[in-house]
């Protein structure tokens, strides 16, 4: 988690008042990501517990909105920013979708998914600029996409994962250690975040546990492993003792021979790791990031079990019904049910 922003200017009502009526009249783009994220850290439903990403996240669509509601080379902006309405969220929206963001020089247009996940992070920055007395929301629907989620993020097949699999090698350290994350999300379920915030001593190895200490909303979870995935993992910690810095924590670091060899890898880091084991393999292009993993996890367990509680139970959903998507994204059910339907021609 990001360290929290000092609170000077903003633990007093009057002075956070103050602050962010500055902030808001100079365009102090620091001061209102200070603001937004003290929010965040201090007032939202899961404070501290707040993933990184999402911080990330939240703080890039208040510097995509700034830029189009006053960009940089203007007097003045569009209009007051504590002072839009929904029309003008609305047109933001509309904007992202039609030619994408205002921070590159080569935009392109959002999907819905994702200028809805601006707008959550314009929300949050409306929801704190209320909390500092300046300004009320605007209240804006999100931007419905009609592709269903399970088209839009699928698992990947049984047999890309198997092609991965053989490409990260045990032999080698680098590739042994990819395999470890690969198996932890593709066949543990966990979450890039999870993965990178494992430490040695959550490793339970003789009770085939793994502890997750820093699951979504920060929530804790237990995790069986499978035999082999120990055999990788105890394979991968006589490696580690001879990269890893002395006192280092972390499961999952970088080799040495690179500036931050021997530190805990981040999320971002392996994210790319990924992505361009994907392009070598020549994987279609709509197999990307770490989340397709944890589908990928998810999707097996439903297939086995067909008991989403225990699927739910395994990724650590707190609603069933969450898991319900595993069972929409079991393709190779209904290549098993287009075959069986042949055979009745």
């Amino acid at each position: 988690m990001e360290s929290l922003v000092p609170l000077a200017n903003w633990q007093d009502p009057a002075s956070r008042r103050r602050e962010a009526l500055r902030a808001l009249q100079e365009r102090d783009e620091g001061a209102l990501q200070a603001l937004l994220q003290v929010y965040l850290q201090t007032k939202s439903r899961k404070r501290t517990a707040l993933s990184p990403r999402t911080l990330e996240t939240y703080q890039l669509a208040l510097r995509d909105y700034l830029s189009w509601i006053w960009p940089k080379e203007a007097p003045a902006p569009r209009f007051p920013l504590q002072k839009a309405t929904s029309d003008d969220l609305d047109r933001y929206l509309a904007e992202l979708q039609a030619r994408g963001g205002h921070l590159t020089a080569s935009p392109k247009p959002f999907r819905p998914a994702a200028a809805a996940t601006y707008l959550a992070g314009i929300r949050a920055f409306y929801r704190a600029l209320e909390w500092a007395g300046v300004a009320h929301p605007p209240h804006v629907s999100a931007p419905h996409d009609p592709t269903p989620a399970y088209e839009r993020r699928p698992a990947l097949p049984p047999s890309l994962y198997q092609t991965l699999l053989q490409r990260l090698t045990p032999q080698d350290p680098r590739s042994l250690r990819d395999r470890v994350a690969v198996r932890l999300m593709g066949e543990g379920g966990l979450r890039i975040s999870e993965v990178v915030a494992l430490n040695l001593e959550d490793l339970l190895l003789p009770e085939r546990l793994l502890l997750v200490r820093k699951g979504k909303g920060g929530k804790a979870r237990s995790l069986p492993l499978s035999r082999s995935l120990i055999e990788d993992l105890q394979h991968w910690l006589k490696v580690r003792a001879s990269h890893a810095w002395p006192h280092e924590t972390a499961l999952l670091v970088h080799l040495r021979g690179r500036k931050a060899g021997g530190r805990r890898m981040g999320a971002r880091g392996l994210r790319e790791i990924l992505n361009r084991y994907y392009r070598e393999l020549g994987f279609p292009a709509r197999y990307s990031g770490a989340h397709i993993l944890r589908h990928t996890a998810g999707t097996r367990f439903y297939r086995v079990s067909r008991d989403l509680q225990a699927t739910a139970r395994i990724l650590g959903h707190a609603d069933v019904s969450t898991a319900a998507i595993y069972a929409k994204m079991d393709v190779e059910g209904l290549y098993e049910l287009v075959d069986r339907a042949e055979e009745e021609l």
